[in-house]
């Protein structure tokens, strides 16, 4: 990867545990071979640090919840010159400027990172929140719970038995994720999500990576952009995805 798209993803580190994401950690060891990366990385856990010291020592007033309660929707001017206003306005103006960090689109809306943290979601706790071998019964319950069902499954799938489904969430976004039974206890986990939601996703041929203990294969259609997941196998493609 870039050193930007380093940077991307390293703006999403706050502690080790987030080196269990594979595409964080890969930056990570990137940083540690690229010294003006590493430097990058260095001044932006320590500004990290400083913004926490920083929130925890800043004084909360002590009226500040009656005066929230009880005060008018619009403040004099003249309140504002009080110091523990002071405070509570820089409380907000740093809380605005984390929120930013956070919410910025770029990182977030990549396909990769997508692929990354919702096959990453699975494989630390699978779970699903309807547990049926009926397709029409998860369609219906995709459909109740706001996710897509205007999916199209690869004819291999259709042959697989169901063992249910569920709704996950990137961002905003409603994912659904219907679940087949491989045979000799695998799992196999579709991921469906609207494509105009991420930048970059794979196009024609199904693309295939790695992600933690299992295979995946990803492509789009019209509508939607599809993840499937399931054993790491040299013929997954040829067995389980779509037809090209």
């Amino acid at each position: 990867m870039s050193p930007e798209q380093a940077k991307q993803l390293l703006l999403l580190y706050r502690s080790r545990r987030d080196l269990e994401d594979p595409e964080i950690k890969a930056a990570f060891d990137q940083a540690r071979r690229d010294p003006e990366l590493q430097q990058w990385f260095e001044g932006h856990c320590a500004a990290q640090r400083k913004l926490k010291e920083h929130l925890s020592n800043l004084p909360v007033p002590r009226d500040l919840q009656h005066t929230i309660l009880t005060g008018r929707k619009i403040v004099r001017p003249t309140f504002w010159s009080r110091p523990a206003w002071l405070a509570a306005a820089a409380v907000i103006a740093i809380l605005a400027g984390v929120a930013a960090l956070w919410l910025r689109p770029t990182p977030f809306q990549r396909f990769d990172l997508y692929r990354s943290r919702i096959v990453s979601t699975v494989w630390r706790e699978y779970r699903m929140d309807i547990e049926t071998n009926e397709l029409s019964a998860v369609q219906s319950y995709l459909a109740k719970s706001g996710a897509s069902t205007n999916y199209i499954l690869p004819d291999k799938l259709r042959d697989l038995p169901v063992t249910g489904g569920g709704k996950l969430k990137w961002g905003d976004e409603p994912v659904s994720m219907v679940c087949f039974d491989g045979g000799g206890q695998q799992m196999l986990f579709l991921f469906v999500m609207n494509r105009n939601a991420v930048k970059d996703e794979p196009e024609g041929r199904p693309e295939l990576r790695k992600v933690n203990q299992f295979q995946t294969a990803s492509w789009t259609d019209r509508t939607n952009v599809y993840i499937l997941a399931g054993p790491d196998d040299p013929a997954f493609l040829e067995k389980y995805g779509p037809v090209q």
